[in-house]
């Protein structure tokens, strides 16, 4: 049982030296051999995540004496649903004498197929029924038919569909009701609201990252199809495999199509490797942990990459785990527009600057051709702390929305509090700690007025009342 386990990992890594030929069909033929439930078919990879899953896999490990004799439910609850056909938990079969009977027509189903019946019937010298022969054959042809169905690329395919529809369904719902469950419901989760952060100032340690995403569409809610970093030495740069399918005018501008009848990517029409989002997600949360205090670079970064980012982040439960490595984010248009005026340099596309500047051409929207130019053109920028702003800062901006609507504070100051790291309850907790002077000593640091202080002043002590 311990060597077993301990071949599970190397396994969905693609080490497959010890692996038993009983499970895994790769010893048998490694030609055809392919993942049937890991992304794409293809191995793990990441020194991170597979140190993870190996302290996992060694707990198991540890105790094989007591799992020896374990085996899988999933029988269990097929056999249950089985017995269920026959008696009906919402009819009392359990004082009566037909309960015996109904049980075993359900062990005869199980063991027998559709056709048990029949089987029966000749065993007892009666006639098996051509009609309920018939009947036998046509439910173990379906069984038969389903169980193939669902094994293939298609059905998983529209299952995630399906799953992805309902998901979006419950989250229009919450929108028009509102929040009434979940973990950290109040507070907004990804937000430490215990801490008040202090004003950003540079140390000299700070790592430039430059990263840039191409996607299926022009939505927030799109999915990426390529994600790229770059900072002055390695380059990172990963193809997504989607799950929606890449608008026309997406695939104009990034020459990016992808074939999900073969799950083949295609890069102007040559074949490129692409591999499971949450893969990617991991292997960019691990690229960016290897730097000390990283800030993010990016082109329009703050109104479209960061949004999508952070939204697939969350939805593979990956946004605290990236948070903790962030140091801050930077969007050089902003940068370029304060700079360069229109009339000088035309317009502040990435592409436009990077001819007039630094004088080349590029494959524009290959977002590793975008990071590598990108960096080249920090030199021609200047930047301070003052235009760093946090990865969560929607998040932050959102906690606002009670003042704005009262009109206590207007939407630009509400994205200035969030771009300084600060969200309602951090100010509700200064606040707490200090009345107005707590306020005061916050805001002021972070260089808002006394007009900001006395408006949440205001509030707070209104709804204190």
């Amino acid at each position: 049982m311990k060597t077993e386990l301990a071949t599970i990992v190397p396994h969905i890594f693609g080490h497959h030296e010890q692996c038993s030929p009983t499970w895994c069909t790769y010893v048998k033929d490694p030609t055809k051999f392919r993942f049937k439930h890991l992304p794409n078919g293809k191995a793990l990879s990441g020194d991170k995540l597979r140190e993870e899953l190996d302290k996992l896999a060694q707990n198991y490990i540890e105790r094989a004496d007591r799992l020896l004799n374990l085996g899988s439910t999933q029988s269990n609850e097929s056999f249950n649903n089985s017995v269920a056909s026959f008696a009906p938990k919402n009819r009392f079969y359990g004082g009566t004498k037909s309960l015996k009977a109904r049980v075993s027509s359900a062990v005869m189903q199980k063991n027998e197929g559709y056709g048990w019946l029949s089987k029966v019937n000749k065993n007892s010298l009666l006639s098996p029924g051509h009609l309920t022969i018939l009947h036998g054959i046509r439910k173990d042809r379906r069984r038969k038919q389903i169980r193939k169905t669902q094994s293939t690329t298609n059905f998983k395919r529209k299952r995630l569909t399906i799953k992805s529809k309902k998901l979006k369904d419950n989250q229009r719902e919450s929108v028009k009701e509102g929040d009434t469950y979940g973990g950290e419901i109040e507070v907004q989760e990804h937000i430490d609201t215990e801490t008040i952060p202090s004003k950003m100032k540079f140390g000299g340690e700070e790592s430039v990252v430059v990263f840039d995403l191409e996607t299926t569409g022009l939505s927030r809610k799109s999915d990426i199809t390529q994600l790229a970093a770059f900072d002055g030495t390695t380059v990172f740069n990963e193809y997504v495999s989607p799950r929606e399918v890449i608008s026309p005018k997406s695939s104009e501008i990034t020459g990016l199509t992808f074939d999900f009848s073969c799950d083949q990517m295609y890069h102007h029409g040559k074949p490129v490797k692409s591999r499971d989002i949450q893969i990617v997600l991991l292997e960019f949360i691990e690229f960016i942990s290897k730097k000390k205090k990283p800030i993010l670079f990016g082109h329009n970064i703050a109104s479209f990459d960061i949004p999508i980012l952070m939204n697939k982040l969350r939805q593979h439960s990956l946004l605290s785990e990236f948070m903790l490595h962030i140091y801050g984010c930077i969007d050089t248009i902003k940068l370029a527009r304060r700079k360069f005026k229109t009339k000088d340099i035309g317009n502040h596309k990435q592409q436009t600057l990077v001819t007039k500047l630094l004088g080349v051409e590029y494959d524009a929207h290959n977002a590793c051709a975008d990071v590598t130019s990108l960096f080249q053109l920090l030199a021609h920028f200047e930047y301070s702390e003052k235009d760093v702003f946090p990865f969560n800062s929607a998040l932050l901006t959102d906690s606002y929305i009670p003042l704005i609507r009262a009109s206590r504070i207007t939407k630009l100051t509400a994205r200035k509090l969030a771009h300084s790291g600060l969200c309602l309850k951090h100010l509700q907790l200064a606040f707490n700690r200090d009345s107005e002077n707590g306020l005061k000593s916050i805001l002021l640091e972070h260089g808002f007025n006394a007009k900001t202080v006395t408006s949440f002043t205001k509030y707070f002590t209104c709804t204190e009342e």
